[in-house]
């Protein structure tokens, strides 16, 4: 008998939009998403079903480039060409408040504590440059510290690192670049590799991998994409990292084997260009625990990509347990090389607009 090919379950597809989707974020419990479009809007729907939540929001004056909920999920915070960031109640669906910059804010994101928000900015005809990282308090909405200077081009990606301590930017200006919070400089980079910008509508169509402690790549670029990638992103557990690409397809790359997994999925018809949201349930299997949790050995089957239902690994693991758990599924201990004052590894990068996400 034929073995016949494993069936997707359909995605749950958001419309209503009436111009580009630029961004979008999961909340932090998973339940909801938030999305920045250029029609000046950003909404909210339910990560699970086809439905909005609320009204529209509305208040900016021009295209919105970026949009974060906070870590606690109750406040939004959206980054606009109309040099202001907007912040939301996520609760009363109302604004909370503006900061107001010289220059388009391409990305925003919340620290770890939800106190700053970091920004991407740039302008092509400012003097002085305008492409800088800023810094912002989230309680006064003003700055927190002076703009962090050293990209040339546009900076279209900011994300903090888990610990708070840093952030990663990524620019048109072709480079990656690792700020150190306190001081506002660069701790690692520029770190190059992409042939087209990192944060632009690149053609080198490339996912690569980056040591964020000593900037070196890691492996051989992911290749597949036959156009440029826009955006990328880690799994919650490090394993893979996922693509979008103005090929319209998102594809699933293993990081321990630098492959892709499976057959890439395609269901838009233009990117976000064709103003919908796809939302698809790809979960990978939680290991089964095979001796109980009372063992102090624990055999573990590595987790494939499947549809699966959400299974709770208890808590009462020591620290050597978690540690084999890691190892088993193809995880490799660096702790005896890691600098304890810098806990992120990995940098992911697209060639395409730029997301950048650690792990």
């Amino acid at each position: 008998m034929t073995e016949q090919p494993q069936s997707h379950p359909p995605p749950i597809v958001h419309e209503g939009h009436i111009s580009t989707v630029s961004s979008v974020a999961f909340s932090p419990d998973g339940n909801s998403i938030v999305s920045g479009s250029g029609d000046k809007t950003i909404r909210t729907w339910d990560a699970h079903r086809p439905s909005p939540i609320g009204e529209p929001l509305t208040g900016h004056r021009d295209s919105l480039y970026s949009v974060a909920y906070s870590p606690l999920g109750d406040v939004i915070a959206s980054g606009s060409s109309d040099a202001t960031i907007r912040l939301w109640d996520v609760n009363k669906c109302r604004q909370l408040g503006a900061i107001q910059g010289d220059h388009p804010f391409y990305s925003v994101a919340f620290s770890p504590d939800a106190k700053l928000i970091a920004s991407g900015c740039g302008d092509y005809y400012s003097f002085p440059p305008a492409n800088t990282v800023q810094m912002w308090d989230v309680q006064n909405m003003t700055a927190a510290a002076n703009p962090f200077r050293g990209h040339t081009n546009v900076v279209h990606s900011v994300q903090f690192s888990p610990d708070g301590y840093r952030i990663i930017s990524g620019s048109w200006d072709d480079t990656i670049r690792v700020w150190d919070v306190e001081r506002g400089t660069t701790v690692v980079g520029p770190l190059k590799g992409h042939i087209s910008p990192i944060v632009s509508c690149s053609f080198d169509r490339t996912v690569r991998l980056w040591d964020a402690r000593d900037g070196k790549l890691i492996d051989n670029p992911y290749e597949g994409h036959t156009k440029g990638v826009n955006s990328v992103a880690f799994s919650p557990r490090g394993t893979y990292v996922v693509s979008g690409g103005d090929d319209k397809t998102v594809r699933i790359w293993d990081v321990r084997t630098g492959r892709q997994v499976d057959q890439p999925f395609q269901e838009h018809t233009g990117g976000s260009l064709d103003r919908k949201m796809i939302i698809r349930s790809i979960l990978a299997n939680y290991p089964q625990l095979s001796n109980g949790l009372d063992s102090h050995t624990t055999h573990l089957d590595e987790g494939d990509l499947v549809q699966s239902e959400a299974t709770q690994i208890s808590s009462h693991l020591s620290t050597q347990q978690v540690f084999e758990c890691l190892i088993a599924v193809g995880c490799v201990n660096l702790s005896p090389q890691m600098d304890t004052h810098q806990n992120t590894a990995m940098i992911a990068s697209g060639g395409g607009f730029g997301d950048i996400w650690i792990a």
